[in-house]
């Protein structure tokens, strides 16, 4: 939870009352699954991946339980460019090749307090048949999930999507209805048939692409900030429930036209 106090010369974090819980109900789920947090990760967007005095201090209270805790930094645009970020201005950009965007660093001495050095901590990733894979997969990712969580107010966006969507299928229905009753006017019910299949095809191909984009927003969801998740995931499943309700009598509406025409 990060906020600026007037005070501060440089970005602070500070913790609410409502991180710190988050924290203990994370903690709690890892420990009744026995697992347990091995440190943190935060993000430098579009900046180098380093260690700031800030990281250091919150560093320090990973590995003063645990010496072997670590802090994970990523720069998503250093995965999607796949260049290094000069250090300072006029310095050349290095271009990098199947870099995955972060460093995993461990402070030397946590005895020197703030003023530790660190480490770059080598790692294996599992699950992938090689780096150039989960730089690929995560490209594509990163690029998802920014699309699927828009700057602007998040439900208003769906709402808007939704609506759409709905609109949109209402219309494809109407517009079906006119063409074959326009076919039987002219004399060419024999046409009516053939028509209704390929209408209904193409609409069933718009439903279920409509339907993998929702399914997609939903996965997204999982991957809130966690304090977050109780108060967003509700609304936004309430807006996503309209699709579902706007072609729950999809059948219905088929059988309807085939009956008339």
């Amino acid at each position: 939870h990060q906020v600026r106090q007037p005070e501060d010369v440089i970005d602070t974090v500070y913790w609410s009352n409502e991180d710190y819980e988050s924290f203990s109900i994370i903690d709690d789920k890892a420990f009744n699954n026995n697992e347990f947090t091995i440190g943190w990760y935060h993000s430098h967007p579009g900046f180098k991946v380093m260690m700031s005095q800030l990281d250091v201090k919150t560093t320090l209270s990973y590995q003063q339980f645990n010496n072997l805790a670590v802090s994970l930094v990523f720069n998503p645009t250093r995965l999607i460019r796949q260049i290094e970020v000069p250090y300072k201005k006029g310095d050349p950009i290095k271009q990098l090749e199947e870099d995955p965007g972060f460093k995993i660093f461990r402070l030397d001495n946590i005895n020197s307090g703030i003023e530790a050095s660190y480490h770059e901590v080598s790692y294996e990733i599992q699950g992938y048949e090689s780096m150039e894979q989960l730089v690929r997969q995560t490209q594509k990712f990163i690029i998802e999930i920014t699309n699927f969580f828009p700057k602007d107010n998040i439900f208003k966006t769906y709402e808007k999507y939704i609506t759409t969507k709905i609109n949109d299928l209402n219309s494809k229905l109407l517009g079906t209805e006119e063409y074959l009753t326009t076919l039987e006017r002219k004399g060419e019910g024999h046409r009516t048939k053939e028509v209704l299949e390929n209408q209904v095809k193409d609409i069933r191909k718009f439903v279920a692409e409509t339907f993998i984009n929702i399914e997609n927003i939903k996965e997204f969801m999982k991957y809130l900030e966690f304090k977050e998740r109780h108060r967003v995931i509700p609304k936004v499943e309430e807006i996503l429930n309209n699709w579902d309700e706007a072609v729950s009598k999809l059948n219905d509406k088929f059988t309807e036209l085939a009956n008339k025409f």
